[in-house]
């Protein structure tokens, strides 16, 4: 019997050539520049999704409140004239305490006390935060600033909620029914255009006529009338002095909401919600124009913005 010896013939495994590997890396690398941007925009959708769903819950609970306290949306009482005056629209998005209280930072603010129990002094959509409007209060904050920005919702809890910053005002990050009644007129003050839900309310009685050109911070601008569907919030429009360097553009992470889509969350008056890119606001604001402060011409820039949001992409 013949036997038959078999050889098995030995295989020596092969590394990766470092040309190989260089290639394979290089790919990995395209790879990774192609999707990360499709990443970021993903993350900026779902932020931005969010916004407007804190949107939505924000105007039905404004019109549940008003159901249970005679009409009124949260009201404003910023100025020490009356319930509803408006000496600046930023001041729309306090939501509680003012420069000479401590809020809830060392406790909460004395207003003065009720029966030996200090009292919150709340105010606009803080008044949802006070009712539990709002559940944990955290929709009143755009999910888009990054935390290290003086408008997230970080910078607020320090050390618990609704904590204010150092000027001692807690601040949310949507301009809450900003309109007023006659931002046009020779005055730094002015009632609320809707304090309530049945109000009616179609143009500043002394607004320009449409289409005509007024200067403002030395520059000519074409007035437009409002849209049909009128605005009820938007995204706080953060000015120049924000950041600290007048003049100095607020497109960046920190202060411009949807950075960097060019674009502001709307609720309109209808309960309805869009992003609204308007390239004559996005310029006014971020060219530095916009003026913040309790002056005449602040209430005619933001009534200008405003309109210009209402008539939607232009």
């Amino acid at each position: 019997m013949n036997r038959i010896t078999l050889k098995h013939k030995q295989t020596t495994a092969r590394g990766f050539t470092l040309i190989e590997l260089l290639v394979v890396i290089a790919i990995i690398a395209i790879l990774a520049a192609l999707l990360l941007p499709a990443l970021a925009a993903a993350k900026r959708r779902t932020k931005l999704a969010v916004c407007e769903n804190n949107f939505k819950q924000t105007y039905a609970a404004c019109y549940v409140y008003a159901n249970d306290y005679s009409d009124y949306f949260p009201i404003d009482n910023t100025h020490p004239a009356s319930i509803n005056v408006i000496g600046g629209e930023h001041y729309t998005r306090y939501l509680g305490a003012q420069a000479a209280h401590t809020f809830m930072k060392q406790g909460i603010q004395v207003n003065p006390p009720i029966n030996g129990v200090v009292q919150p002094v709340f105010n606009n959509l803080g008044h949802l935060y006070e009712t539990h409007g709002m559940g944990g209060g955290q929709g009143l904050y755009c999910p888009s600033f990054p935390a290290t920005s003086p408008l997230s919702i970080e910078a607020y809890s320090k050390p618990q909620f609704l904590s204010p910053d150092d000027s001692g005002n807690a601040r949310g990050t949507m301009l809450y029914n900003p309109r007023i009644v006659d931002a046009w007129a020779a005055t730094t003050v002015n009632n609320r255009a809707f304090p309530k839900t049945s109000s009616q309310w179609r143009n500043s009685p002394s607004a320009p006529a449409p289409g005509s050109s007024v200067t403002l911070n030395g520059d000519p601008v074409i007035y437009v009338n409002p849209g049909g569907n009128p605005l009820f919030g938007t995204d706080y429009l953060a000015t120049p002095t924000d950041i600290g360097a007048t003049g100095t553009s607020t497109f960046s992470p920190s202060y411009f909401a949807h950075y960097p889509s060019e674009g502001f969350d709307c609720v309109f008056k209808d309960g309805s919600v869009q992003f609204v890119q308007n390239p004559t606001a996005f310029k006014f604001i971020t060219s530095g124009y916009l003026l913040t402060d309790e002056t005449q011409v602040s209430h005619q820039e933001y009534d200008l913005i405003f309109n210009w949001l209402e008539n939607g992409v232009n």
